[in-house]
C-alpha cells in the first residue's frame, strides 16, 4: 500500500513538474506580445472552458453558496493575482529567475503550515528544502540571475500567495479536488475579464507560435496541472506538494534540450541531483500528515 502511494505521488510530482516546466517558456513567448493582463485572462478562460465540461456535475452545485468564500479567495490569490504578478515580472526578468522565485513557495508553505496549521515537522524535511534551494541556485547559475527589485518582489508575493493557498486547500478536504480547481479558474476568469476589456480585449491577430503557447499554457499548464496539484496537496500536504516547484527548472532544462537543442552543463546536472535529493527528503522522510491540536 505504501509502495503504491509512493509511486503515485512520484508520478504526480514528475508530471506536474514537467508540465509547469514548460509554462515559463510559454509565458516568455506570449507575455511580451499580448501583455500580462490579456495573457492571464486567456489562460484562465481556456483552462476553465476545458475543465468545466469534464469535471463539473449538477450535484456539485447543491452547496454552492457555502463554497463562494473559498472560491473567491482562490480565484484572487491562487489564480488571478499570482498569474498576473509572474506574467508582469516576465516582461523584465528571464525564465531562470522566474523559476528561482517561484521555487520559494515551498519554504513559505513550510513556515505557514507550522504557524497556521500547527503541523509537526522533521528536521530532515527542513534540510530537504534547504538542499533543494541550494541545488536550484547551482542549477540556474548565480551569474545568470537578473536582479530587478520590483519584478522580484512581485514574484515573491505571488509565491507567498501560492504557499498560503496550498495550506488553505489542504484544510478544505470536504470538497472534490477537480470541482474546487475548476470553479477556482472559472471565478478567476470572471474576475479578470473586466481588466482585459478595459485594455481593449483579447487580440486574435497573433502568430502561430504565440497562439500555441497560449493554448498549451491554458489547458495543460493551468487546467490539467492545477487539478493534479490540488490532488497532490490532498495526498502529501502543502509542503510536500509545493516542493514540486523545485522540479520545474529541471523540467525546463529537459524541454530546452529536446526542442531548442540547448546544452546541459555539469553544474546543471549537479544542481539537478541536489534538487531531487531535496525533494526526496522533503516528501518521503517527513512526519505523517497530522495536525497538532495545540
Amino acid at each position: 500500500m505504501k509502495i503504491s502511494k509512493f509511486f503515485i505521488d512520484l508520478f504526480l510530482i514528475i508530471a506536474i513538474g514537467l508540465t509547469w516546466g514548460a509554462s515559463f517558456m510559454f509565458t516568455k513567448i506570449a507575455a511580451p506580445v499580448v501583455g500580462p493582463i490579456d495573457l492571464v485572462t486567456s489562460r484562465l478562460l481556456i483552462a476553465a472552458a476545458f475543465l468545466a465540461p469534464i469535471f463539473l456535475r449538477k450535484h456539485h452545485f447543491k452547496g454552492f453558496r457555502d463554497h463562494i468564500r473559498p472560491l473567491i479567495i482562490f480565484g484572487i490569490f491562487n489564480a488571478t493575482l499570482p498569474f498576473f504578478l509572474f506574467a508582469y515580472a516576465a516582461l523584465t526578468i528571464n525564465a531562470g529567475t522566474l523559476s528561482v522565485m517561484n521555487a520559494t513557495a515551498p519554504l513559505f508553505a513550510f513556515v505557514i503550515s507550522i504557524l497556521w496549521l500547527r503541523f509537526s515537522f522533521s528536521w530532515l524535511q527542513l534540510v530537504g528544502l534547504i538542499i533543494g534551494s541550494v541545488g536550484l541556485l547551482i542549477f540556474i547559475g548565480y551569474e545568470s540571475l537578473q536582479f530587478s527589485w520590483f519584478p522580484i518582489a512581485c514574484c515573491l508575493m505571488g509565491a507567498f500567495m501560492y504557499a498560503a493557498c496550498s495550506n488553505y486547500l489542504y484544510k478544505l478536504n470536504h470538497l472534490d479536488p477537480a470541482y474546487l480547481a475548476t470553479m477556482t479558474l472559472i471565478v478567476g476568469t470572471f474576475m479578470f475579464m473586466p481588466f482585459s476589456y478595459y485594455e481593449g480585449g483579447i487580440s486574435f491577430d497573433l502568430s502561430k507560435q504565440v497562439w500555441i503557447s497560449i493554448l498549451l499554457l491554458g489547458f495543460l499548464c493551468t487546467g490539467l496541472a492545477y487539478v493534479a496539484f490540488v490532488i497532490l496537496i490532498r495526498r502529501m500536504g502543502p509542503v510536500g506538494a509545493s516542493s514540486v516547484l523545485f522540479i520545474v527548472p529541471v523540467a525546463g532544462m529537459v524541454w530546452a534540450n529536446i526542442f531548442l537543442n540547448e546544452s546541459i552543463t555539469v553544474s546543471m546536472l549537479s544542481g539537478c541531483f541536489l534538487i531531487l535529493l531535496g525533494v526526496g527528503l522533503t516528501n518521503f522522510f517527513g512526519p505523517d500528515l497530522t495536525e497538532d491540536k495545540l
